[in-house]
């Protein structure tokens, strides 16, 4: 993907944020990372200026700091450059719903769509209600019962109130009696559910609840009444057991397994590849292990995104 060097000038005029751009003789750059450099690339650098090695040519690389470069180019500013290239990115080039409604999609007459809400193709929509500038990504799945609030991406492939299984013995041991699912989902406005996400919907009268700002890889597995809290990150294939419940401003590692009723508290950081199994004791803890253990969280925890600092 290319960013045009106007754009870029544009951006941070636009935005009001104070730069100053060294020669720069190229019209476009390469959208990068320095986990996998080229040549004629944009990126933008976080550390000091001895730590910045870089073998490539005719780049543009947005900084804090003044840093030595050969053969290429620097917008200094004053703000966090991680941040304002996240900004910029997204601005340019962040998904934005078309509004349009696929033909091939199947939807309830009693579906309450709001404006500007994007349905792709094969999508089957039950009675539910999806709010103001959602996308919904093709072949997924929404039943009856969920509440979609406005400015949420559903991606590829997913299923959301999707029916769980419960269960008991009969008396006498020799038949099961399963339950109804009749619960529902409700997820809140500016999250993201990255594609084959499933959620099981309420077994009785409660809904399974993703909340506000939170992001879902592709692959997780939310049981039954299982509560998220805003501004909480799944990574990929997390698998939750019914009335799970995660608090607020949490990072959940891959291929973690939740036993069921297990709480989080808010700002836990739980390792990839954790089994838990038991509630946290208080705020701002690290699981990791199988079974879970509960450890103090470093203040710069690596292998994730930065933690929310406010206490």
């Amino acid at each position: 993907m290319k960013i045009l060097t106007k754009q870029i000038v544009d951006y941070l005029e636009s935005n009001k944020i104070e730069y100053l751009l060294t020669k720069s003789t190229q019209k476009e750059y390469e959208i990068a990372t320095f986990y996998k450099p080229v040549n004629n690339g944009f990126y933008y650098f976080l550390g000091s200026k001895d730590d910045f090695v870089f073998s490539k040519k005719n780049s543009l690389i947005i900084t804090s700091t003044k840093i030595s470069v050969t053969n290429n180019s620097t917008i200094i500013i004053k703000e966090n450059p991680k941040e304002i290239f996240y900004k910029m990115i997204s601005f340019y080039f962040n998904k934005k719903p078309t509004g349009i409604i696929a033909k091939t999609a199947i939807i309830s007459p009693n579906a309450k769509i709001g404006t500007n809400v994007q349905i792709d193709d094969f999508c089957i929509i039950g009675d539910c209600k999806i709010e103001a500038n959602t996308i919904i990504g093709p072949y997924t799945r929404i039943h009856n019962n969920t509440h979609i609030e406005k400015n949420v991406t559903i991606e590829t492939n997913s299923d959301i109130g999707a029916r769980g299984v419960g269960w008991i013995w009969s008396e006498n041991q020799d038949k099961r009696i399963v339950q109804p699912q009749l619960g529902g989902v409700h997820i809140k406005k500016n999250s993201f559910l990255g594609s084959n996400t499933i959620i099981v919907r309420g077994a009785s009268n409660e809904s399974s609840i993703i909340g506000e700002s939170t992001l879902i890889a592709p692959g997780c597995r939310l049981g039954h009444g299982t509560i998220i809290g805003d501004f909480v990150h799944l990574a990929n294939n997390v698998i939750t057991g019914g009335y799970t419940k995660i608090g607020n401003y949490c990072f959940i590692g891959s291929n973690t397994t939740f036993r069921p009723a297990v709480k989080i508290h808010d700002f836990s950081i739980v390792g990839a590849g954790a089994l838990v199994i038991k509630n946290t004791t208080k705020k701002y803890k690290t699981l990791m292990g199988v079974p879970a253990k509960e450890f103090t969280t470093k203040e710069k925890p690596k292998g994730m995104p930065e933690l929310k600092k406010t206490k």
